[in-house]
């Protein structure tokens, strides 16, 4: 036994007795007074480190020095291993906020000290697209000839989705990733002429054999796996007759691929400025928003149009077009893109708005 600062002048036993006999001595009026106990123990010449005796006296030793509750909460915190704090948002044009000046995850980041930030969105894109981009939908190819060329590009003659793919523009789009062990660059281009064009480029020297229907593992995609996901899909789905399942399924897809335990938000569908109450579009994205609610549940995000204190708290007066837009259910005109030339997206007022919701989600979650 080790004894250290003071003498130990009574037999282990008989120094629990005497806590147990302090402990229910009837002067003590408040048994759980951790300042009283506290100068008994050391009066009693028990300043003992030993693992025998604080192994036999740890149930009496807690009830002494009961622990705080912030100690318990640092001690709770020290058990859970460092994560990934990144938050990466996949989606459409929305996500890389089209009608702004900036992505609103950029938003969300300077909120959130520390958090690393990636926005990867294509605009016009359907959620089936969004998904294999975010990795949870896999993504095999076929080339030319079966076999990479030195270091030249090689057509790609099969895609299992069009991934980079967009109806809205000529853009150049590129993905960075491996097949069969070789680091490659997959790059879309288009033009009015000879439409689209998909190439893979290895990055070193190859002549691998690419077998048709090879699957293509996205680097970016494989790297955010255990970041904190912000879902946005679906806009572009909406009027087709399937949108419903194939929103579902690519998030779904994409949850899945995340690592568990999965920390992902999932965003509602944002309704356009004439998807008002009554038409077709407006009944088909409430439905698909009440499944994503219920599906999702803490993890869903309204797209509902902003309280009076949303606009409060963004410092934005709304005006009587607004009125109405909010009265029709609807996001108002005055935090959307010039309506008069595109009636989906949102401005850097808008953006704000939904910022906000994903930072009160991310803190509330503890993501």
């Amino acid at each position: 036994m080790i004894i250290v600062g003071v003498r130990y002048k009574h037999h282990p036993i008989s120094l629990l007795k005497m806590i147990e006999d302090q402990k229910n001595k009837s002067h003590i009026k408040n048994p759980d007074n951790s300042f009283s106990r506290r100068r008994f123990f050391f009066h009693s010449g028990a300043a003992i480190f030993t693992t025998t005796l604080l192994s036999s006296c740890e149930g009496i030793i807690e009830d002494i020095f009961p622990k705080s509750d912030k100690a318990e909460e640092k001690e709770e915190e020290e058990q859970v291993p460092d994560r990934d704090k990144t938050l990466a948002f996949f989606g459409d044009s929305l996500t890389i906020g089209a009608g702004g000046t900036a992505p609103y995850g950029s938003i969300v980041a300077a909120a959130l000290a520390g958090r690393p930030v990636l926005s990867d969105g294509i605009v016009g894109q359907v959620a089936s697209r969004i998904a294999v981009r975010q990795g949870g939908t896999p993504l095999t190819i076929s080339i030319d000839g079966n076999k990479l060329n030195g270091i030249k590009p090689v057509k790609i003659t099969k895609l299992s989705n069009s991934f980079l793919s967009t109806p809205t523009n000529y853009d150049e789009y590129s993905r960075t990733g491996t097949v069969g062990g070789v680091r490659c660059t997959i790059r879309r281009t288009a033009n009015a002429e000879l439409g689209e064009n998909y190439t893979i480029t290895p990055a070193a020297v190859s002549v691998l054999d690419v077998p048709e229907d090879s699957e293509f593992l996205l680097e970016d995609a494989s790297r955010l796996k255990t970041a904190t996901q912000i879902l946005w899909y679906g806009r572009n789905n909406i009027g087709k007759s399937d949108a419903e399942d194939q929103i579902i399924a690519a998030l779904d897809s994409s949850i899945a691929y995340i690592t568990a335990p999965a920390r992902y938000l999932v965003l509602g569908v944002l309704l356009g400025q004439s998807d008002r109450k009554d038409t077709d579009n407006y009944k088909q994205v409430t439905a698909i928003n009440e499944k994503l609610a219920a599906k999702y549940g803490k993890s869903f995000v309204e797209m509902t149009p902003p309280t009076d204190a949303e606009l409060a708290e963004i410092s934005y007066s709304p005006s009587d077009d607004d009125r109405t837009d909010l009265e029709n259910l609807n996001f108002p005109r005055g935090l959307r893109a010039d309506v008069g030339t595109d009636e989906i997206h949102l401005n850097d007022k808008g953006y704000q708005i939904i910022a906000n919701r994903v930072i009160a989600r991310i803190k509330e979650l503890k993501f």
